[in-house]
């Protein structure tokens, strides 16, 4: 036949075969905790809680400096009479303080407290989110690698029976019509097979950036 089909219109054909891309090996399962491992580590949102949970460690060292007996020395020129020696003067002192009720110290260290607890809790469920990421990218890039396999499989069939119908059109067998339902077939084929390739591509990319492998990338760069 000289035409193709898109729709119910036809079109001219076009000598047009998408490039050749071989599919990355699938990742065993020690592999992926490694990539697990990898993203706990690099991932921002998962840094910037520990960022926060070591300022608030310092906060509470801070915290617990308000609980200790306070000392201070003095010194200081002075001008009262029965200090001076040989017409220089100073006066000496020391004072102390001792918290005893320490209300406000107690206060802010609970304070500080719980906050670290909120982010213990914090970085658990970053934790959790980023390793159900991993997971869930795994899982898209398995299924799209099954749909180029099945896509690929009905292009052949499409085309084996496109053949087939070519064969028995030149016997005299069948119409043109039938023919161009063949070859039809074998476009929808082709189209539900380039586009499982762009969705492997697509999972892949998403593969790689829930394992952090983007921050490795903008370190290095």
């Amino acid at each position: 036949a000289l035409f193709m089909w898109e729709g119910d219109n036809p079109v001219i054909v076009q000598h047009f075969k998408p490039p050749e891309r071989s599919l990355i090996q699938q990742r065993n399962i020690s592999q992926h905790e490694r990539d697990k491992k990898q993203a706990i580590s690099v991932r921002p949102e998962i840094q910037l809680v520990h960022l926060e949970a070591k300022l608030n460690h310092i906060d509470l060292e801070v915290a617990d400096n308000n609980f200790l007996p306070n000392l201070t020395a003095e010194a200081q020129p002075t001008r009262k009479p029965g200090e001076f020696v040989l017409g220089l003067g100073y006066r000496f002192g020391v004072q102390m303080s001792l918290p005893f009720l320490q209300r406000h110290a107690r206060g802010d260290r609970l304070q500080i407290e719980g906050k670290a607890q909120r982010l213990k809790f914090m970085q658990q469920y970053r934790i959790q989110q980023v390793s159900l990421d991993v997971d869930n990218a795994r899982s898209a890039v398995t299924r799209a690698r099954e749909r180029i396999q099945v896509s690929r499989q009905a292009l052949d069939l499409a085309q084996a029976l496109e053949k087939g119908e070519r064969t028995r059109f030149r016997h005299g067998a069948t119409s043109l019509v039938f023919v161009n339902l063949r070859e039809r077939n074998v476009i929808q084929a082709a189209e539900e097979w380039i586009t499982a390739l762009a969705d492997y591509q697509k999972s892949l990319a998403l593969y790689q950036w829930a394992i952090g492998q983007w921050v490795n990338e903008l370190s290095t760069a």
